[in-house]
């Protein structure tokens, strides 16, 4: 099973790489301050996405697409979306892919999660976008390579991200969301396992500083 997870890890990168979406179309969308919805969403997807966008202003003049769709390697997963006519320029959009059911599960639904596990979800996710935003379009295929290959890259990420969601106010739903994953019975324990490995623990979740904290040079004494 453990294989099985490495391919999944190897899937959820090419997102970025690959299925960083890129358009042919020549010209840009007008971005959109308010995201859009695919038709038939779940109103508690809606409502709680929202919350969660309402707190991320700096991706508010980004267009951006809440997508309901079969995922079939993770439950969520956040892509920039590129035209191929700007690879090496800066300009693009987002979108949120979220799966029917969490991975590895024929019981839970993602529309009947908790709020609070949705807004933890979800803050995590936006946490990558707000990542992202550090890279080039063309910045983002080395990205994709390195968090493919290195797994002390995609740990930094996943942390990183967690961080983002923190410093903008969702700590508690972060950690609600981790506390629902690895405490549910429903949930496979190799994916537990994965969160376990990659991404935030509840302890560090709960000890992360609001805002960020500088890294200083050491100091020869």
């Amino acid at each position: 099973m453990q294989q099985k997870y490495k391919i999944l890890a190897g899937t959820a990168a090419l997102i970025i790489l690959g299925a960083i979406t890129f358009k042919s179309i020549q010209t840009s969308p007008v971005p959109s301050k308010s995201p859009n919805f695919s038709p038939g969403i779940h109103a508690n997807i809606r409502r709680a996405f929202q919350e969660v966008w309402e707190e991320y202003k700096e991706l508010h003049s980004y267009g951006f697409d809440v997508i309901q769709s079969n995922l079939s390697s993770s439950t969520m997963q956040a892509q920039p979306v590129i035209e191929l006519s700007d690879i090496f320029g800066k300009n693009r959009t987002y979108k949120l892919d979220v799966a029917e059911k969490v991975l590895d599960s024929e019981e839970l639904f993602i529309a009947d999660l908790p709020e609070n596990v949705l807004r933890g979800w979800f803050a995590h996710e936006l946490g990558h976008i707000v990542d992202y935003e550090n890279h080039s379009n063309f910045g983002m295929i080395t990205y994709g390579i390195r968090y493919v290959l290195s797994d002390k890259f995609k740990r930094e990420r996943e942390h990183e991200a967690d961080s983002i969601a923190i410093r903008h106010g969702f700590r508690t739903d972060v950690i609600a969301a981790k506390k629902y994953i690895l405490e549910n019975d429903f949930i496979s324990p190799d994916y537990q396992e994965q969160i376990k490995r990659y991404y935030m623990s509840i302890r560090g979740a709960e000890l992360c500083p609001d805002e960020r904290v500088p890294v200083l040079p050491k100091v020869e004494i």
